[in-house]
């Protein structure tokens, strides 16, 4: 894929393919480098991670293998060999299981997902509380009506999830929580996506919000060898989008998502697929999208330091909104 194709704004489904591909390779070639290092060092988890290597040139997997990966490298940099072991192990049974398919949990009852979540994001963990089974099911019937719009009005932008996404975890923000969520996903966790049922009740908004948060999946695609921003990580600048301050890389996200949402809200106010009252929320919403990414845009002109791969993503997105 050349790299104008790579780094363009629209929905591109053989990028989604070739990027979940491309993270697959990169993730057989980094569990080939530790079971080479791991057996240097007579490590017993450098079996399974080289099985599990030799697998993922021909296999696709959840995002609790990736995890796993991320758990394992920190553990090894760290010096604590004695966890590495069984999260080979673990490791290697997700790589045989390969993935699954298309699938929405509550959090509390995702597997071994819930677990990871727990271990590798922290005490951030816990904004993501559990919801009851039934709130999930009822979630994923909505999801469903939100993705078949989006494949009969926006097919390339339902491929693209349905490319990168597998596996959608329905969660809420615990009960004294000062701010809510609505969505999250995180980029040691490939093909996974969090979102808030309480915030998404329509088809629409459904729409909208995989827009979003595919968004955020798609640039973590695109800078596994080059950042997005250069400034320094512990830097932080105001948000228009945000009540609190925050990195530049973050400021990035939500304007570069913000464009991609309001791409799919006009597409599907164009579509002639909505309701009357639905086209109008979707101009509504791609107004406040534009709003929120000029808005953005302004923290980025002024104080961003953008990588190649940044500068060139972020102009495409401006020149489709210039258009």
């Amino acid at each position: 894929m050349t790299p104008e194709n790579l780094l363009a704004f629209p929905p591109d489904a053989d990028r989604a393919g070739f990027l979940d591909s491309r993270m697959h390779r990169e993730l057989s070639a980094s569990l080939a480098h530790l079971a080479e290092a791991c057996a240097e060092a007579h490590h017993p988890a450098a079996t399974p991670l080289a099985e599990a290597a030799r697998l993922l040139q021909n296999q696709r997997v959840g995002p609790e293998a990736f995890a796993r990966y991320f758990l394992i490298g920190t553990a090894l940099l760290e010096g604590r060999e004695a966890e590495v072991e069984a999260d080979a192990v673990a490791l290697l049974a997700d790589v045989r299981a390969g993935r699954a398919p298309f699938r929405v949990s509550p959090r509390g009852g995702a597997g071994e997902l819930d677990g990871l979540m727990d271990r590798q994001m922290g005490e951030e963990a816990a904004c993501f509380a559990p919801v009851a089974p039934e709130t999930a099911a009822t979630f994923a019937t909505l999801l469903d009506t939100g993705l078949d719009l989006l494949c009969a009005g926006l097919p390339a932008l339902h491929a693209e999830i349905t490319t990168i996404t597998h596996h959608v975890v329905a969660a809420t923000a615990p009960d004294d929580a000062t701010m809510q969520f609505d969505g999250a996903s995180h980029y040691q966790f490939w093909g996974l996506l969090l979102l808030n049922p309480r915030f998404h009740t329509t088809r629409l908004a459904i729409a909208e919000v995989l827009a979003h948060e595919s968004a955020h999946s798609l640039l973590f695609g695109l800078t596994i060898d080059d950042p997005l921003v250069l400034n320094a990580e512990g830097a932080l600048f105001a948000s228009p989008l945000r009540a609190d301050p925050r990195p530049m890389d973050g400021i990035y996200h939500a304007t570069f998502v913000s464009a991609r949402m309001a791409w799919a809200m006009e597409g599907l106010a164009a579509s002639g697929l909505l309701s009357p009252e639905e086209h109008q929320q979707a101009l509504a919403a791609a107004r406040s999208d534009r709003a929120n990414f000029h808005a953005g845009n302004g923290v980025i002109e002024a104080h961003g330091l953008l990588s190649p791969t940044g500068e060139t993503i972020l102009r495409n997105a401006r020149n489709w909104i210039a258009a």
